[in-house]
């Protein structure tokens, strides 16, 4: 979950929202994920205002999913939660069809599903999105940040490792550790390995 939180919250501070502010949706977002289910009523409600202002904004549009996947997690279960838990895998997928070239709109609907319960059937959405895009990075590194590769290596290396591919896990991460963008994440990485290490 850590890992989870660290990747919305890292590419949160990215989006590019008038009005409200970049910042204000990044607060709210980081607050939804550590569980404030008012925060993420907020959140998507101004990502909401962003997409009215912009319809073609994809990294906006596959925010509002991600949060509107939050928000099913705040709701009691039933009918509602899955309809809003459904919606917002729809938003995150139409970004991603919509927007294939854009490296941040498909890490963070990777991300997003890489969370999910394996009941939901995404994890293989997940980690085949986590592939396609290391192999795009590593042919043009300027598709993703270098703190944003950090988020990548983590995220397909866990996605690996949950596919029972330890060996694969441990060569992602550490090249995510090479890249010494971001000391939390570089620390991240580095406890992976530590606690993948036989």
């Amino acid at each position: 979950m850590l890992r989870f939180f660290l990747a919305l919250l890292f590419l949160a501070t990215s989006l590019r929202a008038q009005p409200p502010n970049e910042h204000e949706i990044a607060q709210l977002y980081g607050r939804g994920l550590a569980g404030n289910s008012h925060a993420v009523i907020d959140c998507v409600a101004a990502l909401e205002e962003v997409l009215a202002a912009r319809p073609n904004d994809q990294l906006a549009r596959v925010y509002l999913g991600s949060a509107e996947t939050l928000r099913s997690r705040d709701l009691p279960f039933g009918l509602q939660k899955w309809r809003t838990l459904q919606h917002g895998i729809a938003l995150m997928d139409e970004a991603a069809a919509a927007a294939p070239e854009n490296g941040r709109v498909q890490l963070l609907r990777a991300v997003t599903n890489e969370a999910f319960p394996p009941i939901l059937g995404r994890r293989k959405v997940a980690r085949d999105a986590l592939e396609k895009l290391v192999v795009e990075v590593e042919k043009d590194r300027t598709k993703l940040s270098p703190n944003d590769q950090q988020l990548l290596y983590l995220n397909a290396g866990e996605a690996a490792q949950k596919a029972g591919e330890q060996a694969r896990a441990i060569s992602l991460w550490k090249k995510g550790v090479a890249l010494q963008a971001d000391s939390s994440l570089t620390n991240e990485l580095r406890s992976a390995i530590k606690a993948a290490a036989p």
